[in-house]
Order: structure tokens, then sequence, then C-alpha cells
């Protein structure tokens, strides 16, 4: 949704220059979208579990980790990537 939302802002603002909004776009988004892909890295099989027993496994784990003692430690852990964005301000 971020890399749609600056694309399209982007685009926007090139008036039909889409080579510029590219340029602009890659710019914008390159350092975040590489640390979301290394983030990815390190939890793709927990999110997408091979086999029931995995599923079963990360079901209950994410049930921990959303529970009151840790769901403080587990937003942290899934919105660093995200802050590290400040979103412009597209007109209208």
């Amino acid at each position: 949704m971020v890399c749609a939302y600056v694309l399209a802002g982007e685009l926007a603002v090139a008036k039909r220059d889409h080579r510029a909004a590219f340029q602009r776009y890659e710019a914008r988004i390159r350092r975040y979208a590489r640390r979301c892909q290394q983030g990815a890295k390190h939890v793709g099989s927990f999110f997408a579990p091979p086999t029931r027993v995995h599923l079963a496994l990360r079901n209950t784990m994410y049930r921990a980790l959303t529970s009151r003692p840790l769901s403080r430690w587990f937003e942290k852990m899934v919105t660093s990537a995200a802050s590290d964005l400040v979103l412009p301000a597209y007109p209208a």
C-alpha cells in the first residue's frame, strides 16, 4: 500500500512524464523496500508454513505474540520497517 501510494503520487506530480515519476518513486522507496525485503527473509517461513505442524505452531506463536504480555514488543517488532519512511503529501 505504501509503494502504491508513493507511485500514484509521483505519477500525478509528474504530469504524464512517467520516466521522471519512476525515477523519483525509486529514489523515495529504495531504502524502505530494501529494509522490508531484509525483514521478510527472516519471517517468510513463519507466515507461509510448509506443513500442517508448522501451521499449528505458527498459529500458537501468533496467539502468544498478540497476547497482552507480549503485544507491545510484537508491535514494535512488526512496525519498525514501516516507521522508516515518511510519506510525502501529494496534491489532491
